[in-house]
């Protein structure tokens, strides 16, 4: 280990590197983290790996739930949407079942966490697109319901100068709920082939310059037999818009927008 020299000896830690006092002489090492292996087996580290434990569920669960949007939708997003999500699936963990480390991750449990969830805080789908949605769902679960009364030009916010036409685009995807099994020491799901399960409806292209009266969406859910209660259903609500040119629809990239509007 190497010495401190100089007239000054001190104790602690600075930039990185650890000073102590040892055997009467003052030593200076680079500091260094709890290994891996400590922090899985020392009962001193037991709160930080029950948080690394459902830190990771929350990456894991963020991933199920982008898996089942379509690439219409997903393209919207900003740069930091997946963190994002994952820091709301840490607080849907924190509102389940079980020993803290070990809490389930089940949308159901906290559903008003994903509603609102914007994929691009810097284009919100609320500001950009006033025209509030009915949603609904049938008894089985089987067909949702996106309804609008109507939608005129002025509640299409941020609609871009070249854009003639927009479209909306309605998803209904599948969840996973995650249990954590002590006999692997990690968390899984009993409905794995769900994952990346979705649905998605269009409307056609709609005139930005005309009143649009009675939409209707109606995506319907993927064929898994009986669909069973704790399998979480997402509902996402989009808006892209396009360039009618020359008898064809181009789409333009920039202002489109998407938020979670139900869990069911």
């Amino acid at each position: 280990m190497p010495k401190q020299k100089g007239i000054f000896q001190i104790v602690g830690t600075i930039n990185g590197v650890c000073y102590y006092k040892r055997n009467g002489e003052f030593i200076s090492r680079k500091a260094v983290g709890p290994s891996k292996e400590r922090i899985a087996n020392d009962p001193a580290f037991k709160p930080v790996k029950q948080n690394n434990q459902e830190f990771g569920m929350a990456s894991h669960f963020s991933k199920a739930i982008r898996q089942g949007l379509p690439s219409s939708i997903a393209r919207c997003r900003d740069t930091y949407m997946a963190s994002r999500m994952s820091g709301i699936c840490r607080k849907i963990i924190q509102k389940g079942s079980g020993a803290k480390g070990e809490r389930e991750a089940n949308l159901q449990n906290c559903p008003e966490a994903l509603i609102g969830f914007e994929l691009n805080k810097y284009h919100s789908f609320s500001e950009a697109y006033l025209a509030t949605p009915q949603v609904s769902i049938n008894q089985d679960r089987s067909r949702a319901s996106i309804s609008i009364e109507k939608i005129s030009p002025n509640q299409l916010r941020i609609c871009p100068s070249s854009a003639t036409h927009f479209q909306l685009t309605a998803t209904l995807s599948l969840v996973p709920n995650y249990q954590w099994q002590p006999e692997i020491q990690q968390y899984q799901t009993d409905y794995p082939e769900s994952i990346g399960l979705s649905n998605t409806k269009y409307t056609k292209p709609l005139s930005c310059h005309t009143e649009h009266l009675n939409i209707n969406l109606r995506p319907i859910t993927p064929t898994l037999g009986n669909l069973p209660p704790d399998l979480a259903i997402t509902i996402w609500l989009g808006i892209s818009y396009l360039h009618f040119h020359q008898k064809q629809f181009q789409p333009l990239s920039s202002q489109q927008a998407a938020q979670c509007i139900a869990v069911w």
